[in-house]
């Protein structure tokens, strides 16, 4: 763990800053006692902005944390061609990292940065005269910020559970020198803490609608929120090592007393529903547009946004976004590097409105013309677009735009709820209802009574609701980078990934005439052309056709572009008829072309990340990977 950061900690912010700006903009001086910084709210109110101020490097929640440990699944997906074992160690996205990828250690040592300051600061208010004079017998602006902090702090372990299983717990400020030889707690004892601690603080936390900077900081529903999260992850399924065999993947195992924990869970998320502090008034559409504009509506969907900074920080609309090729124009370039897995788009009920906001099949050239950009792993995230921001950031702009992660959203509280409630009660009233929230902003007023009322009607059984559930994350959530961690604490990791395999294989096997059963008809290719955009003048857009309904033969007037097609062929080194190689190898960690029959959906999959080979040298011997690692 990273050594102990004084509470004179020189915050000095000369940066571009948008919404948050007054809450991270602070300078206090260097050289202060604990008793002089934690004198005033002001002054405890500097030492938090430093928290959020670390949450934003790159090797935390302006990059890493946000795209770079993304694993492929039914819906993010970076294609991996090849069977060799990257050199630097970053092979997670097909569940093969290796303890040397210097960004494991980097991110470690981040994420334990922001741990070490939290407990600081904890530290510096609870000795403080203003939260000793506290009664503490209603919400205070120091018994939030005190809240806040514990807040933040879960959320950073509850981070790194997902991340590693096991880790280093501490609470109290170190000096770094008691770190030698301490070893990892168990994530179940963490999470049980983390409940129970905020717990305490929840009564005395504000509301967003009450705080300067509302939904930037870490209010009341968050707490709440965040409880049930830790709930159902503590009631939820994860990877345990074989005792004794280290080199064992390990197997899924649920801890005791789970239902214990959905109860919790049903009751903290309840509380956030109840306080009707956050809905969904927005359209799916505004709701992105605002983002990409920097705008966060306290009252709306989002519960706690971490706050980046113009010019600074934040890779959405970038790195997650549709694809700009710099030129003359003032939006940047965008790299639209995180992707979709291209099958994803059809999964999606063609009137579902969220698809063409979460699926972007193109990209835009440098006269801002859009290009056809449809592949296996080829599909952009449409939630982001440098192209709506009304005030761009300037032609060579790249990273840095600002844009705030959403950790938490209210349609994420409602999905969590009804699938708490099912677990414990069956598909109740009150959980089909937190269904039809989500799913009525998702499609027009007019198709609710069949598209809304009807498709929750008919899932009658726990079963049948769950699995609609697992849908509706699935199409809510894209690009969000939540699949991975739905998909661990359900324990149908191994499920989805074989079947996702052998459906790409399959799509290719019939889309090039083969028989394969239950599998009728496929996108063997779209096709398209350019027409005049009706908005902005000079410029063209795209008319697709094949997504909506799977036409066999081309339209006149449109160029064709190969897509399951393309997936199965022939194989001119081996001359046989095989998937092609980001098929083969994208779950290799998992199942892959040489793996396959030996394989189940009931086989663990390695979904955890090996402890950076730094930190076990540091630790002398007190943590060990397994898992294979």
């Amino acid at each position: 763990m990273m050594k102990n950061i004084v509470v004179s900690f020189l915050l000095i912010f000369a940066l571009s800053f948008t919404a948050c700006e007054d809450y991270l903009d602070v300078q206090p001086g260097s050289g202060f006692t604990q008793a002089e910084v934690f004198k005033s709210e002001k002054d405890i109110q500097s030492a938090i902005a430093g928290i959020y101020t670390l949450m934003l490097a790159e090797d935390a929640y302006s990059n890493r944390l946000a795209f770079v440990f993304n694993m492929n699944t039914d819906v993010e997906m970076s294609g991996i061609s090849t069977n060799t074992v990257n050199g630097n160690g970053s092979d997670i996205a097909c569940y093969d990292p290796k303890p040397y990828w210097t960004t494991l250690n980097s991110t470690w040592n981040a994420m334990y940065k922001i741990i070490n300051y939290s407990n600081d600061v904890l530290e510096g208010i609870e000795n403080s005269d203003l939260y000793k004079a506290d009664p503490k017998s209603q919400p205070t602006n120091i018994t939030q910020m005190y809240g806040e902090v514990k807040t933040i702090r879960a959320m950073i372990y509850l981070d790194m559970i997902r991340i590693w299983g096991d880790v280093v717990f501490r609470t109290k400020s170190s000096t770094g020198d008691e770190n030698f030889a301490v070893g990892v707690t168990d994530r179940n004892t963490i999470l049980e803490f983390l409940i129970d601690d905020l717990k305490s603080v929840e009564p005395l936390m504000k509301n967003a609608s009450d705080l300067d900077y509302g939904t930037e900081r870490a209010s009341r529903s968050f707490n709440q929120g965040l409880i049930g999260l830790l709930a159902l992850t503590r009631g939820g399924w994860t990877l345990r090592p074989d005792e004794g065999n280290p080199a064992s993947i390990g197997h899924m195992e649920r801890g005791k007393n789970h239902e214990q924990y959905y109860d919790i869970a049903i009751q903290y998320l309840e509380k956030v529903i109840q306080g009707r502090q956050h809905d969904l008034k927005l359209s799916f559409r505004d709701f992105w547009v605002k983002q990409s504009n920097w705008e966060t509506p306290v009252n709306d969907d989002v519960i706690f946004s971490i706050p980046m900074l113009k010019n600074s920080s934040g890779e959405y609309g970038y790195f997650a976004g549709i694809p700009i090729v710099e030129g003359n124009h003032p939006y940047g370039p965008a790299s639209g590097t995180l992707s979709l897995c291209g099958e994803y788009l059809y999964t999606f009920d063609n009137k579902d409105l969220r698809r063409d906001i979460t699926c972007a099949p193109l990209s835009y050239d440098q006269n801002l013309n859009q290009v056809i950009r449809l592949d296996l792993a080829r599909l952009a995230v449409g939630k982001w677009s440098k192209l709506w921001m009304n005030n761009p950031l300037g032609s060579t702009s790249e990273k840095g735009t600002g844009i705030n992660y959403s950790w938490m959203r209210f349609a994420d509280v409602l999905l969590m709820y009804a699938e708490a409630v099912n677990e414990r009660f069956g598909p109740r009233e009150d959980a089909k209802e937190c269904l039809r929230r989500v799913r009525r902003r998702a499609f027009a007023q007019t198709d609710w009574s069949v598209k809304v009322d009807n498709y929750v009607a008919s899932k009658s059984t726990q079963e049948a609701f769950f699995k609609a559930i697992m849908d509706e994350r699935k199409w809510e959530f894209g690009g969000e980078s939540k699949r991975k961690f739905d998909l661990a604490r359900w324990n149908k990791f191994s499920e989805v990934i074989y079947n996702q395999y052998y459906k790409l294989y399959n799509w290719g096997r019939v889309a090039n005439g083969a028989y394969v059963p239950g599998i009728d008809l496929v996108p063997g290719s779209i096709y398209y052309k350019n027409i005049p955009d009706p908005v902005n003048s000079g410029r063209t857009i795209l008319d697709i056709k094949g997504i909506d309904e799977i036409l066999q033969a081309r339209p006149a007037g449109y160029t064709e572009l190969p897509f399951a097609v393309s997936w199965y062929s022939l194989n001119n080194e081996t001359l046989s008829y095989e998937p092609r190689n980001d098929i083969k190898w994208s779950f290799r960690g998992f199942i892959n072309y040489n793996n396959a029959s030996s394989v189940s959906p009931t086989t663990p999959l390695r979904y955890l990340c090996p402890y950076p080979s730094k930190v076990i040298t540091d630790h002398r011997g007190a943590i060990q990977n397994h898992y294979g690692f």
